[in-house]
C-alpha cells in the first residue's frame, strides 16, 4: 500500500482531497529546507519547477520584508528621525 492508501484503509480522510472544497491535490514536486534555505528536491515538471521556484521566492521575499519591517520598529529613532516623525503630526 501507499502512504495515501494507508491513511484512507485506517479510516481517516484521503490526504490528496482539500478538507475545504473537496478539489483533489496532485503531487508535482517537493521543497525542504537545506542550510536554512528552500531548496528544491523534486519536480516532475517544467511547470512545477517554475511554479515552486516563483513560491520560494514569493516566500523567501515576504519573510525579508516582515523582519525589516520588525527591524525598523524596534530600533531607536535618532533625533532627527525624532523630529520628522513629530513633524508628521503637526497641525497648522
Amino acid at each position: 500500500q501507499t502512504w495515501r492508501e494507508r491513511i484512507i484503509s485506517s479510516g481517516q480522510k484521503d490526504p490528496l482531497v482539500c478538507s475545504h472544497c473537496d478539489n483533489y491535490y496532485e503531487y508535482k514536486g517537493e521543497v525542504c529546507l537545506e542550510n536554512g534555505k528552500l531548496e528544491i528536491k523534486i519536480a516532475l515538471t517544467k511547470e512545477a519547477r517554475n511554479y515552486l521556484e516563483r513560491l520560494i521566492h514569493y516566500r523567501t521575499d515576504q519573510q525579508t520584508t516582515q523582519k525589516r519591517e520588525e527591524e525598523k520598529r524596534n530600533r531607536s529613532l535618532t533625533s532627527k528621525e525624532d523630529l520628522r516623525q513629530l513633524s508628521l503630526f503637526h497641525v497648522s
